[in-house]
């Protein structure tokens, strides 16, 4: 009799341990997809080729499903690229990424996303969340980060506060382009631009080291290949010193200064001889 009462209590708690298992693998991995995004994204794709191109967007926030026929756009008439990276403001509160993760990030009911895709934090992902809690919970920590793809550096810089960089992220920074000396190509993101397209300051503070001048001057050292950014809901490019900018923030947010609509995304085709940048309307 004592084993029979072992073995219902040995069943019970193999059958509770199971549904556990079976909940977390359908509903609840379903409502809550998988953590560190950026990092498993990075992971799909080879890092091994000779030619690739990608996509840069940025600025989503009620987009009216704008994004939407964004990534349909990209999907039919670029299949070949390696990868998209979106240059943040996903949605207009860190509340809503909540939102944006069940409707697009969710493998069971996203068909959106053919290629990988990384994200970069924006000023609306941290808007009364300053320790960017509820973006690192979905797409990871810290919120700068980096991957080489053959002979290209990508460096992801985190400046959505709009302020000058912590001395922690500097210095990482600064390694990252250092090490970034031994690829033929180096390219760096970031959501708010150096300057605005005006040449005025666009969000960050030229008072000290991390500053936007100071990182012009380290950006014009190490050489790097193309700023981008997003920020402005438009399309620019320039130079910065002599450091060449993209500026793309038309994947779907409200357009700015009177300006009308403007969506669009940016093809990069990376080869071994030359990058070349295409601006696409959709």
């Amino acid at each position: 009799m004592k084993y029979s009462k072992s073995i219902l209590i040995i069943a019970a708690i193999v059958i509770i341990l199971a549904s556990t298992v079976y909940l977390y693998n359908g509903f609840l991995k379903e409502v809550y997809p998988p953590q560190n995004w950026n990092q498993k994204q990075i992971e799909l794709f080879s890092h091994t080729m000779n030619n690739f191109s990608f996509t840069f967007s940025g600025d989503e926030r009620d987009d009216n499903g704008n994004f939407s026929k964004m990534i349909t756009n990209i999907n039919s008439n670029y299949p070949n690229i390696s990868f998209n990276i979106n240059g943040g403001d996903l949605k207009s509160s860190p509340s809503e990424l909540q939102n944006f993760k069940n409707e697009y990030l969710n493998p069971s009911k996203n068909a959106h996303f053919i290629k990988p895709i990384l994200f970069v934090i924006g000023n609306h992902e941290i808007i009364n969340d300053p320790t960017e809690s509820k973006f690192q919970n979905i797409f990871g920590s810290p919120t700068y980060y980096n991957f080489t793809e053959n002979n290209a550096y990508f460096i992801v810089v985190d400046n959505a506060n709009g302020k000058q960089l912590n001395s922690t992220q500097l210095s990482w920074l600064k390694n990252q382009l250092n090490l970034s000396q031994n690829y033929k190509y180096r390219f760096v993101f970031m959501h708010i631009p150096l300057f605005s397209p005006q040449g005025e300051e666009s969000g960050m503070k030229n008072n000290g080291t991390g500053g936007a001048n100071d990182l012009n001057s380290l950006f014009d050292a190490e050489n790097v290949t193309m700023l981008f950014t997003s920020h402005v809901h438009n399309y620019y490019t320039g130079i910065w010193g002599k450091t060449p900018y993209i500026i793309s923030g038309g994947a779907g947010a409200p357009p700015e200064n009177g300006h009308p609509p403007n969506h669009h995304y940016i093809v990069v085709n990376v080869s071994n001889q030359n990058v070349t940048y295409t601006y696409v309307p959709y």
